[in-house]
Formats: structure tokens, C-alpha cells, sequence
């Protein structure tokens, strides 16, 4: 049982280590989910973004009917809207992202532009019409299956659509003297998503919400002569953002909180009869979590930003019982998480801006605890851990001439001092 606890840990701590940068649902953040979740196996991609990426759900300035201060750099100008490269340590001060934005989907009003993201293979366009802007990605969910994202935006709420889809039904017949045999089935790959983005201004605040079904490659469904069976594996996910966006000028802040249920369970059906069986990767999790981040030094060219994002995952797991020999197995992990980090920004002429930050995830608190019963006997363990990450450094530059946007940065765990964790991202925008 206690190798079941330190295994949990483990992953939970090596999650930690990403949280906020979504694969998801990753975009770059929370969502991740990485404290969302033990992490599944290879072959399931993390849960769809929830309110994608708080990493790039920079504060904009008040969304109005069009933003002409992103449409040209000019020197001392830092507000301009950035690719991916910008703010990979989530500090909640930072300008707009490309990404981040289309996760907030009512930040994009106003906007006509085309984004290509070659590195994390993303694209997206925006085109404003009159009191409407249409909204258009295309992002990879897991291995080979692509997710397409509709949306629209408006002056006053913005909605958006991701569907991915790796669906197949199979079905054979097979006939000889004894008779026929049918056997009909479908199963589901990794990274069949489908999810809803919704945000909406509210005064001086503005709300994010999304929610998600994913289904993993162990989903199936088969029917045979009479025996049905049902292997269910999938991920009921969502979250909601509240944050000071539209109105920051000194202490930018965030609060929410991300949902998610992960099921993992067997029925088979035959002769009258139905055996049910959950597996002990089943649970259920709450993070809420809240973002802080303020000025250290500024001026009307440069500017230093720290900030602190911070996390408490909860996560329940099934109760396991098995009646004929009165065992019962459950355990819970309860932990506090924070990413204090740094984010640097200089407009060094009109057409170069350079930016860098630095970040490392801190395991402030975990608590693990298990009970196993067996015929009257009990056995329990936990588990306290308390840990500080490796940091993470980012560095690059954006160049823009009139309506052409390039952008660039590596970045890097500091600990690999040959600079074998090294990250490249590269994009292009066009603003019309």
C-alpha cells in the first residue's frame, strides 16, 4: 500500500513541475492541469485546457471596439499582443498572448489577424465583422489527432468550441455449420475531446469558464453472442477564472478553481448477470487556485513584474471494495503548491521588444494518506512531502514591421547545465 502512496507522490511532483502549461486542453497553462492529476499513462494526453493556459491568460487593457495600440509597436509601447514564446513563466501581469486570449475568447474582439505557431504546430485567425470577430484554430490534441476550435467574440461575451475526434465502430459477422456469430464494437483513441470556452467582461472583472469530455484509447464498447462488455475511460473536466484584467494597473490578480473526474471502470454483462469493477485510478479532484503578480520596477519602455501563482489540489480516490473477502481500499492526497517568478520586458527601438523570466514550481505542502481493510484488519499510511523544484528560464525578443509580427525564445530547466532541457518556439503573425 505505502509503494501504491510514494508512487502517487511522485507523479503528483513531477505534474507539479508543469503545472499551468497545457499540452492541453497544453496550450502553455492551468491547465492542465498539473496538479489536476497523478499523471495517466504515456499514451493519454493531459485533460483539455482548463480556462486554457492561466499561463497566457494575460491582463489585456479594456477590450473596445478596436485595439490600435497591438497594431503597431512603438518605442516605450509594451502592451502588444505576443505568440507563445512571451511569458512561458505565468506571470500574471504580462501582456496578451495569441493563445491565452483565445482561451479567454471575448479578449479577441476587434481583432483581424493570422497566427502560426510552427514549433507547437498551432495556427488561428481572427476576423472582425462589423459587431462580431470569428475565431478559427487548428492545435493537435494527442499523437495524431488533430482538434479544431470555433469561436465567436463580441463587445460583450465570447464562446468557443474544441473538438477533436478518433472514433471507430466495428462490426463482424461470421457463419459456419453450428451457426452465426456477431460481434459489434467501438473504441475511442487518445485524444477524442470535446469542450466549451465561454468569457464575458464584467465591469472591472471578467469571468472564464470551460468544460471538457476527453476519452482515452482504453475506451471500449463490444457486444459478442449475448456478452456485453464495457471498458469506460474517460475525463469529465471544467474550471472557472475570475481576474482584474480589464482594470489592473498595479496588482494583477486571478482566482478559480479547476473540476475534474476521472473514471476508470470495467462492466460486463452476461447471463442475467452484471459485474461492475472500478479500478483504484479512479478519483475525483478540486484545485482552487489564485495568481498574484505586481510591479517591481517600471518605466515607460521597461519593466519588472514578480508574481506568486499558487495552487491547492484536492484529489479523492475511489473507495475499492471487494465484498466476498471485505476488502476495502482508499486513499486521498491534499497539497499546496506555488510558482513564484519573474518577468522582465524592454522596447528597445520601435520595432524590437526583448523579454526573459525566470520561474520555479515550490511543493510547499503534500499529504497522502491510505486505509486498507481486509476481514476486520486495517493497515495505514501517509505520506508528508515538502520539496522545491528545478527553476525554469526563458528568454527572447519580438520584432515587428507594420503588419508582420515575429517572435522567438528558448528556455531552459536551470539544472541541466548543458542545456539538454532546452525549448525553442518560434511564431508569425499577421495583423491586418
Amino acid at each position: 500500500m505505502n509503494l501504491k502512496i510514494v508512487s502517487t507522490i511522485a507523479m503528483l511532483a513531477v505534474s507539479a513541475a508543469f503545472a499551468q502549461d497545457y499540452e492541453a486542453p497544453s496550450e502553455e497553462a492551468s491547465t492542465p492541469v498539473a496538479e489536476t492529476a497523478p499523471e495517466e499513462e504515456a499514451s493519454e494526453p493531459a485533460p483539455a485546457p482548463a480556462v486554457e493556459e492561466t499561463k497566457e491568460e494575460a491582463p489585456a487593457a479594456a477590450i473596445t471596439e478596436s485595439t490600435p495600440e497591438e497594431s503597431a509597436a512603438t518605442a516605450g509601447s509594451l502592451n502588444v499582443l505576443h505568440g507563445s514564446a512571451y511569458n512561458r513563466v505565468g506571470n500574471e501581469a504580462g501582456a496578451s498572448t495569441v493563445r491565452g486570449d483565445m482561451s479567454v475568447p471575448y479578449k479577441m474582439f476587434g481583432r483581424t489577424l493570422a497566427y502560426v505557431e510552427p514549433t507547437d504546430q498551432y495556427g488561428a485567425i481572427a476576423l472582425s465583422k462589423g459587431s462580431f470577430t470569428y475565431l478559427l484554430a487548428f492545435d493537435n490534441a494527442a499523437g495524431d489527432v488533430g482538434m479544431l476550435t470555433a469561436g465567436l467574440a463580441t463587445k460583450g461575451f465570447g464562446i468557443a468550441l474544441d473538438l477533436a475526434l478518433a472514433k471507430h465502430w466495428i462490426s463482424s459477422e461470421e457463419k459456419d455449420k453450428s451457426g452465426t456469430s456477431k460481434t459489434d464494437a467501438s473504441f475511442t483513441e487518445s485524444g477524442d475531446i470535446v469542450g466549451l470556452k465561454f468569457a464575458a467582461p464584467l465591469g472591472a472583472l471578467d469571468i472564464a469558464a470551460n468544460a471538457y469530455w476527453q476519452t482515452f484509447n482504453a475506451d471500449v464498447d463490444s457486444e459478442s453472442d449475448g456478452t456485453k462488455f464495457n471498458s469506460s475511460k474517460w475525463n469529465l473536466g471544467g474550471a472557472v477564472t475570475l481576474s482584474n484584467s480589464p482594470s489592473a494597473k498595479t496588482i494583477f490578480w486571478s482566482l478559480g478553481a479547476d473540476f475534474l473526474r476521472h473514471e476508470d471502470s470495467q462492466e460486463v454483462k452476461a447471463g442475467g448477470k452484471t459485474v461492475e469493477t472500478t479500478n483504484p485510478g479512479s478519483y475525483l479532484m478540486a484545485t482552487p487556485r489564485f495568481n498574484l503578480a505586481f510591479p517591481l520596477a517600471q518605466k515607460e519602455d521597461a519593466r519588472i513584474f514578480a508574481g506568486l501563482n499558487t495552487r491547492l489540489p484536492l484529489v479523492f480516490f475511489d473507495k475499492i471494495e471487494n465484498s466476498p473477502t471485505k476488502e476495502e481500499d482508499s486513499y486521498m492526497i491534499i497539497g499546496l503548491y506555488t510558482t513564484p517568478n519573474l518577468l522582465a520586458e524592454m522596447s528597445v527601438s520601435e520595432n524590437w521588444i526583448i523579454f526573459g523570466g525566470a520561474s520555479f514550481d515550490w511543493e510547499v505542502f503534500s499529504y497522502a494518506s491510505e486505509e486498507y481493510k481486509e476481514d476486520g484488519d486495517s493497515d495505514k499510511g501517509s505520506i508528508i512531502s515538502m520539496k522545491t523544484g528545478s527553476a525554469l528560464a526563458n528568454a527572447g525578443a519580438r520584432f515587428q514591421y507594420k503588419s508582420l509580427t515575429l517572435e522567438a525564445a528558448i528556455a531552459d530547466n536551470l539544472y541541466n547545465n548543458n542545456w539538454a532541457g532546452l525549448i525553442g518556439s518560434f511564431s508569425a503573425m499577421f495583423t491586418f
